[in-house]
């Protein structure tokens, strides 16, 4: 995950990234609107073709917000490209493929979260079972911004194989949801 950085190999990239943390602000209504409609589409494609799809979403000086090009990963992991210069990212966003027997992919993943962290932004995640998190890139925090069914669910996801999920986790809930310690 990226921002207003030149092109560089992706070794530099990494480094500088992880030097140079941006400061994550609170999601707008008007975010929330743009990131809705964006994951319904996405994540109906992410469902069908089993794999995970991300990219940033950019906030423009006149308050619009548009999203970068779409990184196509695999079924459990997503790169987003780099960015051009002089862009401002608002916030990640990605997709958790299809549903996999034994991949509790209906929370973020301690992964997702630690990686906006790292960056100091604010993530959106959708999952097989059409849910829509918003993770606070800042304490770590998240929350379902819209439950069950709100995006395009996978038909063959099976609810709540790994027990009932929360309306909201701290990192060190996820930790003890996925049976870690940190």
């Amino acid at each position: 995950m990226t921002r207003l950085l030149p092109k560089l190999t992706a070794a530099g990239f990494a480094l500088l990234l992880a030097m140079t943390p941006i400061k994550a602000a609170a999601q707008s209504a008007q975010e929330y609107a743009f990131v809705l409609g964006l994951m319904q589409s996405m994540n109906q494609l992410s469902v069908r073709f089993n794999r995970e799809v991300c990219g940033y979403i950019l906030r423009h000086p006149n308050g619009a917000y548009s999203s970068t090009k779409v990184s196509w990963g695999g079924e459990a992991s997503c790169a987003s490209l780099p960015l051009q210069d002089g862009v401002t990212v608002a916030s990640s966003w990605h997709t958790h493929a299809a549903w996999g027997e034994g991949y509790d992919g209906e929370v973020p993943s301690i992964q997702d979260v630690e990686g906006d962290m790292n960056m100091g932004v604010n993530g959106w995640v959708g999952t097989p079972g059409g849910r829509l998190w918003f993770v606070d890139g800042q304490t770590g925090t998240m929350r379902q911004a819209c439950g069950r069914g709100c995006l395009p669910e996978d038909p063959a996801f099976f609810p709540e194989e790994h027990g009932p999920v929360s309306e909201s986790y701290t990192l060190d809930g996820l930790y003890a949801r996925f049976g870690r310690s940190r």
